[in-house]
């Protein structure tokens, strides 16, 4: 597991998302905004909270695991 993931204002985490090759696909449901990318031949699609001041550590983790990231592509993606 990738350590020192820091919190991030969710544009933060777009910017790092749009790095990695995820784009936007919709508004979801509240505050949310979806984002795809396709991973080993799948689409992977995840939300983002919008509303969030700043996500946690873990919920950015999570996020770069729903898109199938790497351990080393989230060291250089949080390198940037």
């Amino acid at each position: 597991m990738p350590k020192n993931i820091p919190s991030l204002k969710p544009k933060e985490l777009i910017l790092l998302l749009e790095a990695g090759g995820c784009a936007y696909l919709r508004e979801g449901k509240g505050d949310h905004r979806l984002y795809f990318r396709y991973f080993e031949g799948k689409k992977r699609v995840a939300p983002v909270d919008m509303g969030a001041g700043e996500l946690s550590p873990p919920y950015v983790l999570r996020i770069f695991r729903q898109f199938g990231f790497t351990d080393i592509e989230i060291d250089e993606l949080l390198k940037k």
